[in-house]
């Protein structure tokens, strides 16, 4: 058996210059897949970027929502305080009328004869 290396038979010129060819189309067609790759990855990145905007002002608006919730919970805490005082102060006068009431009915009785008479 020979041992020695198989060579193919050389290219023919015209096999050559199809060849060439060939590869010239095969390096154009990658070429185009290529500036179809870089088009996708830019829209993917600007996507991203729209989206990150997006994100950030969701959150501004959540952290503006959170500072109102917090006042509110602050005022309504205040009017608690302030129905709760006026509440005592009601009572307190409430107590007072009474007590007058009492000392009226007391001096005047409690008979309706108050009325003018013509």
């Amino acid at each position: 058996m020979d041992e020695s290396p198989t060579h193919e038979p050389a290219l023919t010129d015209d096999e050559l210059i199809s060849t060439a060819r060939e590869f010239a189309r095969n390096r154009e067609h990658l070429a185009e897949l290529m500036v179809a790759v870089m088009e996708q990855l830019t829209g993917i990145a600007n996507y991203l970027q729209a989206y990150a905007k997006a994100a950030d002002t969701r959150d501004e608006l959540l952290g503006a929502r959170m500072t109102l919730h917090t006042t509110v919970v602050d005022l309504l805490g205040s009017l608690k305080d302030v129905i709760a005082e006026n509440t005592v102060a009601l009572n307190s006068n409430t107590d007072r009328l009474e007590q007058f009431l009492t000392k009226f009915e007391m001096y005047f009785g409690t008979e309706r004869g108050l009325e003018v008479e013509n």
